[in-house]
């Protein structure tokens, strides 16, 4: 039988909730208009982290690019002490010596960076540059010393930098080659960002070992070993850290001047140079799909026929000196819609390449291994067979004309 006072039982209270503050948390990202917004005024959206306190540009009062480079002990010392001060824990003889050889590796860097590219204020993140503690006062030799009292870093770091053991004789060579590698550092830095949005990856570490490699060719044997016992820790010190705390507009701007690499040329960082201009990486299939037309052109027009790729260079031009953002976006854009538009005819040249590649014993041309490349291949696999079928009719008939002797010589006929 049913309780009768359970029909005429109220339901409990609800709590009576109190206000409260909402607490404010710091945001580092941006939150961008993705719906409708303009797509030139929108930017990274992750949170973008500075460097750790200890990678910081430890700036020497007074002391211009020009002083880093005859005063590279000075600018070493000083990024030893920014190093121990940013350390947690106890320093220990081992983190001192840890210090010291990343100190020798991004102090280097740095002072060749600053000297080559003539860095400014301006070209820095003013959240990545500290004081050092040191003050300079250019003369015949320069003199170092502290400053003013008042600076968090006055005296302490002035200190430690003096306390830091002298520079070895056999280290001497070893800083020559690290400042000559750091003259590339921050273009390498900028194709990097260029490519990727970031300044060193695994994807792009390939563009950094090059230019490593042709160092150490001149370092010789006891700089190498210096370098290679060190592993991925100097890659770290040196790609990443050292060059870090120069603006990337700055360095992505540099990557893009075709100018740079006549510069970097002469300067014999020939392995840096050949990567620039720096393309998007959505432009680059066209610029491999012109690499592409040029090396069949010579069959082409042998068969009497015709082929154009100005539309597809002049676009890629166009990408090669548009300004970052919306000028940039347009003009990879138009570069992506010329390759899609002449995907066909790309695809009949890549025929042809691929024949006389498999043909000759020069081995494999490189240009096929591009991912563009390699994906009209399977796309348009109809239009590469139509090339390399054209080519086989090309070498047949070449062969066939030097045999009968009319073969066409510019030499003989003109």
């Amino acid at each position: 039988m049913a309780d009768p006072q359970a029909s005429t039982a109220q339901p409990p209270a609800p709590p009576v909730l109190t206000a409260s503050n909402i607490n404010v948390i710091p945001i580092s990202l941006t939150v961008p208009n993705l719906r409708n917004g303009d797509a030139s005024t929108i930017t990274q959206a992750a949170p973008r982290a500075s460097i750790p306190s200890k990678y910081k540009w430890a700036h020497i009062t007074g002391m211009a690019h020009g002083d880093m480079v005859s005063h590279v002990d000075a600018v070493i010392r000083a990024t030893y002490a920014q190093m121990l001060a940013g350390t947690a824990g106890a320093v220990t003889d081992a983190t001192r010596q840890e210090a010291r050889t990343d100190a020798i590796i991004v102090g280097s860097i740095r002072a060749a960076a600053a000297g080559a590219w003539q860095l400014t204020p301006a070209d820095m993140n003013a959240e990545e540059v500290v004081g050092s503690g040191s003050t300079f006062t250019a003369g015949a030799n320069g003199r170092l010393g502290s400053v003013a009292a008042g600076n968090g870093t006055a005296g302490g770091n002035y200190t430690v930098a003096n306390g830091m053991a002298a520079i070895a004789p056999e280290e001497v060579a070893v800083i020559n080659v690290l400042m000559y590698l750091g003259m590339a550092v921050p273009i390498m830095q900028g194709i990097s960002l260029v490519l990727t949005g970031h300044h060193f990856l695994p994807t792009t570490k390939n563009h950094f070992a090059g230019m490593k490699r042709q160092a150490l060719q001149i370092g010789g044997d006891a700089v190498r070993t210096w370098v290679e016992a060190l592993g991925d820790r100097f890659d770290d010190m040196a790609f990443h850290k050292a060059c870090h705390p120069i603006s990337p507009p700055t360095k992505r701007a540099w990557a893009k001047n075709p100018e740079v690499a006549v510069r970097m040329t002469a300067s014999g960082h020939t392995a840096a140079a050949i990567r620039i201009p720096a393309l998007p990486s959505d432009a680059q299939g066209a610029k491999a799909a012109i690499a592409v037309m040029v090396k069949a052109a010579p069959v082409v027009r042998g068969m009497a026929h015709h082929i154009t790729w100005a539309a597809g260079a002049e676009a890629i031009r166009s990408v090669e000196t548009a300004a970052e953002g919306r000028a940039e976006l347009d003009a990879v854009a138009a570069a992506r819609a010329w390759m899609v538009a002449h995907a066909s005819q790309i695809a009949f040249c890549i025929g042809i390449v691929q024949y006389l590649s498999d043909t000759s014993a020069g081995g494999r041309d490189t240009t096929l291994s591009a991912f563009s490349i390699r994906k009209l291949m399977t796309d348009y696999n109809a239009d590469v067979s139509r090339g390399s079928t054209y080519a086989r009719a090309y070498v047949t008939r070449m062969r066939e004309a030097a045999e009968s002797g009319t073969f066409p010589d510019p030499m003989i006929n003109a």
